[in-house]
């Protein structure tokens, strides 16, 4: 924010007060009862903000305005002045200030300004609860215990659903003084909070009375050179507990207006459980919880769900490095069909946008996979009637690379920190065929290489196994494989995902030609996605895909080669459904030639990875209601599972063999509408590779 009045006083900015006020939280409905020196009825900035029924509670006097510069109409300030462009804002700008007049002028301490006696504080505290006041801000403090009529007074406040607000103190001492001490009477407990005061570098000051012995219901709010009591021509410039204490005041008349169905309990539970933590981590003896953060408490506390039509719920959030599969592109991240409501573990209302739970996949990596040295053992075995047995074994040369490189999510989001291992087994016996494969460490299988491996190669298979018929020139082939999937610093998802394929295929002198049909089961959402198993947003699928493929020699030195898949995949979520499959496509097409100038072999090739062609998703939630307390409606929502976009990439590809034997290749990469997006910037990259065989 930018507003002149509201960057005057730090303290806004240090507590995230604007995050409040970004939710309609202004403090419109809520009195603070502010128990000082009285108030200014003619401050400028707090015009509107005094109710009428303040009071002077000290017998005899009743005068409960007083001059602009008193203690209590700089207190009000903090908690209250108006945002009109004068001077500076509160925190509750449209909150309402009930001032109960409790000082008297014959103070026994000649430092003191303003002092109190307890009987007078027992009459505010009573006139405060007749008057229904749930935000009590006691800018005050001593010594010693207040006495029984006080603790008995303050026992009714708390009965009666009000909650306080005490400045910790100004002696720079390990606890703080009293009242606030009574934020850990167990009479009390929960109803009282001590404020401690720190200023714009967030260090504790050095005038504030530490957290000592109340730390767990203690916070720390901007009590340094805070801005407030502004006229037409200055303002006035303050430290102290009496100055932190109203911001919590302020904060917790925002929260009580933007969620009416708080107690006042609650949100000072609230304001204590999102304290952001300073000093040594967790509860401490100097800053207690922390420091005041509203940004923080605006956010759900604890367990979040949504109502669903049905009567149950869904746990309203979703698993950390979750995302769709790459064929949705921006499906999920454009739709707004997905607005409904949340509740928190303190019932507070929330708005919540579900699409939010379904990230965008991560970028694909153009970069090349890292050379890995790795020991490979074949043994041959030769059988009866020209039969062959291969089994082959792979691992690393050397120790696995560090764990870091692994968490790539961008390149292979599926790896853990495995080293990379893979064995196969590959039993020829005349027509027949038989192979089996299982790896691990992100090892891919041999038998993705087939037509329709756009989708096959989804189910990230870690096990596989082949079998095949060759009838001349036509091969009858059959595999099924599956796979756990695998995150950084996740517990395993296993038996996530699983494939089955069929392929006839015809090989000729000139080219070949397959055409393929499988299955893809995937227990955590659909086309490649990772949406952990035990979440209210997975979304179990079964997809069929169909696929062709070939490659034909044009003339000698010039070869075609292409493939086409579809997909139709079905969807059912916890709340979140298709009615009809969605259809999805890729495709390639490229040409491979000779080079005779600087490299042995060229190749063009464009294609369009794997996307959504149509599909509507549909969920019935519930709808955002107009006021707070409304009951609650239902309505079906749907919105297209197509990406607004569609990416084609074009890749151009040489290679050339060098003296000593070894390969030299590189790809220029061009993009456009990456990641299905429309109107998304191309994009582009150069790899190169060099690889020999020792």
């Amino acid at each position: 924010m930018s507003s002149t009045e509201y960057l005057r006083n730090y303290g806004l900015a240090n507590m995230k007060a604007e995050v409040g006020w970004q939710a309609g939280a202004t403090g419109n409905g809520v009195t603070v009862a502010v128990v000082d020196s009285g108030v200014s009825n003619s401050q400028a900035d707090l015009v509107g903000r005094i109710s009428t029924a303040s009071t002077d509670v000290v017998p005899g006097r009743n005068t409960p305005y007083v001059a602009n510069d008193s203690h209590g109409t700089l207190v009000s300030g903090v908690i209250a002045s108006n945002f009109n462009g004068l001077g500076s804002v509160g925190v509750a700008y449209e909150s309402t200030i009930l001032s109960i007049r409790s000082d008297i002028s014959d103070c026994e301490d000649e430092d003191d300004d303003v002092c109190f006696s307890s009987s007078d504080l027992v009459r505010a505290l009573d006139f405060a609860v007749a008057n229904g006041v749930k935000i009590i801000n006691m800018s005050l403090g001593g010594d010693g215990r207040l006495g029984s009529a006080f603790e008995a007074a303050l026992l009714r406040a708390v009965n009666s659903g009000a909650v306080i607000v005490a400045s910790s103190g100004n002696d720079g001492e390990a606890n703080p003084g009293w009242p606030a001490q009574y934020a850990v009477d167990p009479r009390f407990s929960g109803a009282v909070i001590a404020v401690g005061s720190h200023g714009a570098t967030n260090v504790m000051s050095d005038f504030s009375n530490r957290a000592g012995a109340t730390a767990v219901a203690y916070i720390s709010a901007p009590g340094e050179d805070v801005i407030t009591g502004c006229d037409g021509t200055s303002c006035w410039r303050i430290n102290g507990t009496s100055f932190s204490a109203p911001h919590v005041s302020g904060a917790l008349a925002l929260l009580m207006d933007a969620f009416p169905n708080l107690s006042g309990r609650q949100a000072l539970a609230i304001l204590l459980d999102t304290a952001r933590d300073a000093g040594d981590a967790g509860t401490d003896i100097v800053y207690g919880r922390g420091l005041l953060d509203l940004a923080n408490a605006f956010r759900p506390v604890g367990t979040s769900s949504t109502p669903m039509a049905d009567g149950g719920s869904i746990v309203a959030e979703s698993e950390p490095g979750s995302f769709v599969g790459p064929a949705f592109g921006d499906a999920f991240s454009r739709q707004t069909a997905l607005g409904t409501v949340l509740f928190d573990s303190y019932d507070r209302m929330f708005a919540v946008q579900l699409g939010g739970a379904y990230p965008t996949a991560p970028s694909r990596s153009y970069q090349a996979a890292p050379f890995e040295p790795s020991r490979t053992a074949t043994t041959r075995l030769a059988l009866p009637n020209g039969g062959r047995l291969n089994l082959t074994a792979s691992q690393p040369a050397e120790t696995p690379e560090p764990i870091a490189p692994r968490y790539d999510l961008t390149a292979a989001p599926w790896l853990g920190d495995e080293p990379r291992q893979e064995a196969m087994l590959d039993l020829e016996m005349g027509r027949l065929s038989f192979a089996t494969w299982q790896g691990r460490g992100g090892a891919r299988s041999p038998f993705d290489g087939a037509a329709g491996d756009g989708f096959a190669a989804l189910a990230q298979a870690d096990h596989a196994a082949r079998g095949a018929m060759r009838f001349g020139s036509l091969t009858f082939a059959a595999e099924s494989g599956g796979g756990d999937r695998r995150m950084p610093l996740r517990r395993v998802e296993a038996e996530a995902s699983s494939y089955s394929r069929a392929t006839l295929a015809w090989r000729g002198a000139d080219g070949g030609l397959s055409v393929s049909i499988g299955g893809l089961d995937e227990r955590l959402g659909p086309l490649g996605a990772f949406l952990p198993g035990g979440s209210d947003f997975a979304l179990p699928s079964r997809t069929s895909f169909y696929a062709v493929g070939g490659d034909w020699t044009l003339r000698p030195g010039l070869r075609l080669i292409g493939e086409a898949g579809m997909g139709s995949t079905r969807i059912e979520g916890r709340f979140l459904s298709m009615d009809q499959a969605a259809i999805s496509s890729n495709w390639r097409l490229g040409l491979l030639t000779g080079c005779s100038m600087v490299c042995d072999r060229i190749s063009f090739t464009l294609s369009q990875p794997l996307r959504i062609e149509s599909g509507t998703f549909s969920a019935l939630l519930a709808d955002v209601p107009v006021e707070y307390f409304d009951p609650l409606t239902y309505s079906r929502r749907s919105f297209s599972a197509s990406p607004s976009g569609r990416q084609i990439d074009f890749i151009l590809g040489g290679e050339r063999r060098l003296w000593d034997g070894s390969s030299l290749s590189v790809q220029a990469v061009a993009s456009r509408e990456p990641r299905h997006v429309a109107d998304a910037a191309p994009e582009f990259a150069l790899i190169g590779g060099w690889r020999r065989r020792f």
